[in-house]
């Protein structure tokens, strides 16, 4: 079971954060955090708070994507911070569907940056 919270909250209140509803070790397989590029913002600090606060679980973005905008320089960064937080065994792109605000084929620089950068990992 991948518990997949947002990893700050909505309002990004203390109480509102992912700690306040995690359900237990015992009843998560591995913990994960969506992470999207949002007018050039991403949540990397709440991602990186996520994946320290289980040491012990492995560790997943199950949803990622470019909201709306072409920015390879998130992608190379995603790549990179996967390479480097070993726990990691799942990271799945959001939504390819043609036409989508996500879609790569209208961004063609994070479309190649894709490519060289993710499409490695395997």
């Amino acid at each position: 079971m991948i518990w997949n919270p947002q990893g700050y909250g909505s309002p990004d209140l203390p109480g509102n954060r992912a700690q306040a509803y995690y359900p237990g070790d015992r009843y998560v397989d591995v913990v994960g955090n969506d992470l999207y590029d949002i007018r050039g913002k991403a949540e990397w600090a709440a991602n990186d708070r996520l994946y320290k606060a289980h040491r012990n679980k492995p560790y997943s973005i199950p949803e990622w994507g470019l909201w709306n905008l072409d920015d390879p320089g998130f992608v190379k960064r995603m790549a990179g911070w996967v390479k480097t937080h070993r726990r990691t065994e799942l990271l799945a792109f959001f939504e390819s569907k043609a036409g989508s605000i996500f879609d790569l084929a209208t961004k063609p620089a994070s479309r190649a940056a894709y490519r060289r950068y993710i499409t490695p990992l395997g």
